[in-house]
């Protein structure tokens, strides 16, 4: 998925238009004149404002991909789900690996490509890819609790800068944001590797090399959809969630998408420079009345006015709706807990020298299920009081049945917990926002108030 921010959106477009304006007039005589300027400072400023516009949605489809992946809670292995996104951590671990070509390492996957440089008629040249091989071989991500299978097929980008041979299947989805963090162990050399020197063509021509790898024994943050095939368990890439292998761990991961959230108000700015660059360009041609030229140029930026509120608010609807499907997430995992009460008394009854006691913290943590009307009082640390009970009573933490049951309330516990962690920060990013300016001048019309955050009690 592609980085965006204010100062590579201004890069790109300030690339598009330096070519238009100065690399298009290159062996022509008349490219420099006036009409001709003017010609291609109106198709800049068309570029300015398409480009911004672009940018921008493209960046808040990603920022949608990636507040996906924040709200999902780190997992262990053995609690991924069949047909549910999956996002956790581990080492990755192969039975076997496969040789890149080029520098000879041992690795799970590899991206080899030679290039060659061909000379023009003109003298000038461009390099030209004569090879461009990429394979992996199956593996896993281990943790404490077990392995995953990871999926590498229709993969779209390895951070290499080159297109990636596709490995899928015709007629399967091939959602474009699917991504891998490997090595560079070659990038752009202009030598081969030193085993390989002496079958060097270089006396042909001039070439380069570049080589990517994902080694195993690499820690990595994995997301991507869970999927059951033959008895197994793969995580791939799917239409509603992208596959991500990432050497950085989740928060660093997700950090670098939400630097670019500046563009969503910045873009406005950019917008009226294409707009004023475009209409006085324009008008070189059509030779307006002044005042005619000036009403143009106010009802343009009054629109652009316009649609800024328009951003303001909703942003602001965004990053509400956000918190409250935070919220939605904390009542789903409190179900969740509900339903595994029952089961554990159940067991628990199976011991009934134990009852007394443990039924006691059983009723307690029952009582405690809270929904999201409830969600803002303080709560007692049922469960680790419990956990710390079952330690007095090695029979009972014996059985297969109750240490099950009580790993998977374990689980659900510490997902409740980022639940809420994460409800906190979505609501700590809108408090924060309608109580700043610009967005003051929507919220305090609409009489928009702060949301409550949750007051936990930790054990």
């Amino acid at each position: 998925m592609k980085r965006i921010t204010v100062f590579s959106t201004i890069a790109a477009i300030g690339v598009i238009c330096f070519f238009i304006i100065i690399l298009s007039g290159e062996n022509c005589d008349d490219c420099f004149s006036a009409p001709a300027m003017a010609a291609k400072f109106f198709v800049s400023g068309l570029v300015i404002i398409v480009g911004s516009i672009y940018f921008t949605k493209k960046f808040l489809k990603t920022e949608n991909i990636i507040f996906d992946i924040e709200s999902q809670p780190i997992l262990e292995t053995n609690e991924a789900t069949d047909g549910v996104p999956f996002a956790g951590e581990g080492i990755i671990k192969s039975e076997k690996t496969i040789r890149s070509p080029y520098t000879n390492t041992s690795c799970v996957y590899f991206h080899s490509i030679k290039e060659m440089y061909v000379e023009s008629q003109r003298g000038k040249g461009r390099w030209q890819i004569v090879e461009n091989i990429s394979l992996f071989v199956p593996f896993y991500i281990e943790d404490k609790r077990g392995k995953l299978k990871i999926d590498l097929t229709n993969l779209d980008d390895d951070f290499s800068g080159y297109k990636i041979l596709s490995s899928g299947f015709e007629g399967v989805p091939n959602p474009k944001n699917s991504e891998v963090d490997c090595d560079a162990l070659l990038n752009k050399n202009y030598f081969t590797p030193k085993e390989l020197y002496q079958v060097s063509t270089s006396k042909m021509g001039k070439y380069r090399w570049s080589e990517f790898v994902l080694r195993p024994w690499t820690k990595v943050f994995v997301y991507g959809m869970v999927s059951r095939r033959n008895e197994e368990l793969f995580l791939h890439e799917d239409e509603r969630c992208p596959l991500i292998i990432s050497k950085k761990n989740r928060d660093q991961y997700v950090e670098e998408f939400y630097r670019g959230g500046n563009l969503v108000y910045f873009v406005h700015f950019l917008i009226t420079i294409g707009y004023t660059i475009a209409l006085f360009s324009l008008n070189y041609f059509l030779q307006l009345d002044p005042l005619k030229l000036l009403a143009l140029l106010f009802i343009g930026n009054f629109v652009i006015t316009g649609s800024v509120i328009f951003s303001l608010y909703n942003r602001i609807v965004t990053l509400k709706n956000r918190a409250l499907n935070a919220l939605s997430n904390i009542e789903i995992e409190l179900k969740r807990r509900s339903d595994l009460i029952p089961n554990l008394v159940e067991v628990v009854k199976g011991y009934a020298k134990y009852e007394k006691e443990i039924l006691k913290i059983v009723a307690e943590a029952r009582a405690e299920i809270m929904f999201s009307k409830e969600l803002k009082k303080e709560e007692k640390p049922v469960i680790p009081s419990l956990v710390a009970i079952i330690e007095n009573y090695p029979d009972l933490k014996a059985s297969e049945n109750f240490q099950n049951l009580m790993r998977n309330l374990i689980d659900t516990e510490e997902r409740i917990a980022y639940s809420r962690e994460f409800y906190n920060r979505a609501v700590r990013k809108y408090n924060t926002l309608i109580s700043q300016f610009p967005f003051l001048i929507i919220s305090s019309p609409l009489r928009l108030k702060e949301m409550d955050f949750l007051s936990i009690s930790r054990g």
